[in-house]
């Protein structure tokens, strides 16, 4: 009777490290952060196919790190997402749009999950005038960057998944209070 109670003492502290261990091994977080040559081996890569990279972002949010890169063409505007996962590092291609030249800005991103957008601004006296470049949702909530006079692409991201979904999103670009252009998206 004592070694059958000694193995039951045996046997379920083995369940309960088993246990301990499958939680911390599949809850703990999947993503790694990229590192900079990552990155840049990443960038490197696309310019060959003849892409030129408006903006990268690195979000490094505890659950869900990622790079966010800005891309054109000759004909199109979109973006790449990079993780780093157990795998390596995984790539996906966010939405394309036909780049038209006749718009003052153009907007690609992602509304679902962690919400982003990749804005390329076509418009000079825009760039020239603007201070910021803003993105806000319904519920008040505002994302800001400055505007520097050689740059033409811009990543406006949202650290974290919000806890009410994003329906849409007004961009405006601002000099001090004065709005040069807004459009919802």
């Amino acid at each position: 009777m004592a070694l059958s109670r000694n193995l039951k003492l045996v046997l379920l502290s083995l369940i309960i490290i088993i246990g301990f261990s499958s939680y911390f091994l599949y809850s703990s977080n999947n993503y790694k952060i990229l590192s900079k040559k990552e990155i840049n081996d990443f960038i490197e890569y696309k310019k060959k196919s003849n892409l030129s990279i408006l903006k990268r972002e690195n979000v490094e949010s505890k659950r869900d790190p990622h790079v966010l890169i800005l891309y054109k063409d000759n004909t199109k505007l979109g973006t790449y997402i990079l993780t780093k996962g157990r795998q390596g590092i995984e790539e996906y291609k966010g939405v394309e749009v036909p780049i038209d030249k006749s718009l003052p800005i153009q907007v690609t991103g992602a509304l679902s999950g962690v919400p982003y957008l990749g804005i390329y601004i076509t418009n000079n006296k825009l760039i020239k005038e603007g201070k910021y470049i803003e993105m806000e949702f319904e519920d008040g909530t505002k994302v800001r960057k400055k505007i520097s006079l050689n740059q033409k692409g811009y990543i406006l991201s949202e650290k974290t998944t919000p806890k009410v979904p994003r329906e849409s999103v007004q961009v405006s670009i601002m000099k001090d209070s004065k709005v040069l252009y807004t459009n919802e998206y």
